[in-house]
């Protein structure tokens, strides 16, 4: 294993210091999705604007993982942790946290806190002890793993009773200017489409119906993220998008200026920067225990 250790901390409970240590629409998207077998870094190049500009996560989503999860909270691991997003906000429910991450410059960008740290790694191979992991999480990331790997990694690591717990954001709704929504869903399923969305994008578009843990005690759950962004935070979020990293890497010219003031029209203004979106994202949550 090559694991890096990007940041190593002390936690701030002292018992610490003894611990051992992966289109919905048929006509839009192809109903293939290949088994990943190398890492594809899609973000590394927009690591910042990923951090910067992608949701985070409501309050409601973590009071169901704390709820999920049953009182033995040492070590918790975030894989396919990205900037960090989700890694940061499980350090208030657990005593340890690891963010597992393959692309160099999403860690280089991950957000930090007294006891999480980062490692480059692929999902399915964790250099962690069998059994040692009290709570896996997946944030916006388990439609890149090879699943099956994934899943049995998964059973190694876990503990009895502990959890998998895999989440996955879809493609959000304007809720409050029907010509902005209309511009936004031209951009996801026009301009960057599927010549350059991956295959792997099918998994969200089809609300994840089709990841499926080998757990025998699974359920799911969908809750809404409601967000207010400015015309700057859509472009931002928009240039976060692995489809549009994909888009403007095949040479195509640059299409955020022109969606910006198509906005700006659609929302009668010239202010770029005040919270006048309403959007909505759909959060498709999936819960696993090992028995």
């Amino acid at each position: 294993m090559n694991s890096i250790k990007i940041l190593k901390t002390l936690s701030k409970t002292t018992n610490l210091n003894n611990f051992n240590k992966s289109f919905s629409t048929s006509n839009k998207m192809s109903s293939s999705i290949p088994t990943p077998t190398k890492f594809d870094d899609k973000f590394g190049s927009v690591s910042k604007s990923y951090k910067n500009f992608r949701p985070t996560y409501n309050d409601e989503l973590y009071s169901i993982i704390d709820s999920y999860c049953d009182d033995k909270r040492d070590l918790a691991i975030d894989i396919g942790a990205g900037s960090g997003q989700a890694t940061v906000k499980l350090a208030k429910y657990f005593k340890k946290v690891i963010g597992f991450e393959p692309s160099q410059g999403q860690i280089e960008n991950a957000e930090k806190a007294e006891n999480v740290e980062y490692r480059l790694s692929a999902a399915e191979k964790i250099d962690l002890p069998s059994g040692s992991v009290d709570l896996i999480t997946v944030a916006q990331a388990a439609h890149w793993f090879n699943l099956p790997v994934f899943y049995e990694e998964s059973k190694r690591l876990l503990r009895d009773n502990g959890s998998l717990i895999i989440w996955s954001y879809g493609l959000m709704k304007i809720t409050n200017n029907d010509d902005a929504q209309a511009v936004h869903e031209k951009h996801y399923y026009e301009t960057i489409g599927k010549q350059y969305w991956a295959p792997e994008r099918k998994y969200i578009d089809d609300e994840y119906v089709d990841i499926k843990p080998t757990f025998e005690n699974t359920t799911r759950k969908t809750i809404s993220l409601p967000k207010l962004m400015s015309i700057n935070d859509m472009i931002g979020y928009y240039s976060s998008w692995s489809g549009y990293a994909a888009f403007i890497k095949a040479g195509n010219q640059d299409v955020l200026p022109e969606i910006k003031e198509t906005l700006l029209k659609a929302y009668k203004t010239t202010d770029c920067d005040s919270k006048l979106i309403d959007v909505n994202f759909p959060v498709y949550m999936i819960l696993s225990k090992k028995n």
